[in-house]
């Protein structure tokens, strides 16, 4: 008995030392992922300019994307979007012409914490394509341009890492060149055949190959334009079919009854990148667009 008392006393000594031990702590505090406290924080109206930026940024910057799966023609930030927009460093965006709605919310944000690529157009290039036309990152020299003015924006804001921002952005650039090459090869083919869309931002994907692009959606004159192309094209060549229409994703039947009436192939692209896997590269984007345009340019017989 009194060794089982002796042993049961212990124990009891041995719970009241570790509950005392434990008193004066005070508790762990619960690990969250959270973003470095001392790094930037880029906030990208639209996928394309988020890919762009991260060739830019690298390791340095946090770079979000604002717009996703919507239209940003018509895009209204949420409450959460405009908390996101008020913390960032810096804001970017194409501009007004592209983004309409969210101009009225930019106008709030300060001149130093937003980058307008519209604003200065300066070095884009607009050859083959409408000069009012928004839809710059579709030709990849304009998407270098964007680079470097991302980069730019950068050195100023963290001017310790602005090495990294100016080669990332040369390196950029030098890859852009190539990319525009091997486009416009793989497109050049194709400059003979009537090509149709729905939206007039292709003319920069197709224009620089010097492929001449009609789009039945904006002004009438370019309706117009389409069909009396569409038209002489088919003269002689009665159930063959020569050309494509391009859309916008998702593929609808509404574009496919259209392209069958004016006797063309059918399908969508995704200038936006709405598709992409959420850490998709820029290059990866092109990539994409070329190989859709293909599946029905590649059925035209020669």
């Amino acid at each position: 008995m009194p060794s089982r008392f002796c042993r049961s006393l212990t124990a009891l000594f041995i719970v009241c030392a570790l509950v005392l031990s434990g008193c004066g702590k005070a508790p762990e505090p619960e690990k969250r992922d959270q973003p470095p406290t001392d790094g930037l924080t880029l906030l990208a109206s639209i996928g394309p300019v988020a890919m762009i930026a991260r060739a830019v940024a690298g390791d340095n910057v946090v770079v979000r994307q604002l717009i996703a799966n919507a239209d940003p023609h018509h895009y209204a930030p949420k409450v959460t979007d405009r908390m996101a927009m008020e913390s960032a460093q810096l804001v970017v965006w194409m501009g007004p012409e592209m983004e309409t709605v969210l101009a009225r919310q930019m106008a709030l944000v300060p001149a130093a914490r937003q980058l307008r690529l519209l604003q200065d157009k300066t070095g884009y290039e607009f050859e083959g394509a409408d000069p009012a036309d928004p839809h710059l990152w579709l030709r990849p020299r304009n998407a270098a341009v964007m680079a470097a003015q991302i980069a730019s924006r950068l050195v100023v804001l963290d001017a310790v890492n602005a090495e990294g921002y100016q080669q990332r952005a040369r390196d950029f650039s030098r890859a852009m060149a190539n990319l525009q090459k091997v486009q416009d090869r793989a497109l050049w083919a194709y400059k003979e055949v009537p090509i149709v869309t729905t939206h007039q931002a292709y003319s920069q994907f197709f224009g620089p190959a010097g492929v001449q692009v009609k789009s039945l959606s904006g002004a009438a004159s370019h309706q117009h334009g389409a069909r009396t192309m569409l038209e002489q094209h088919r003269r002689g060549q009665a159930g063959a079919t020569r050309g494509c229409l391009f859309g916008e994703v998702p593929a609808n039947e509404r574009d496919r009854q259209t392209a069958e009436h004016l006797n063309l192939g059918y399908q969508a692209l995704d200038p936006l990148g709405t598709r992409m896997p959420a850490n998709a590269r820029y290059p990866q984007l092109m990539e994409q667009l070329l190989a859709d345009a293909r599946k029905c340019l590649g059925e035209i017989p020669d």
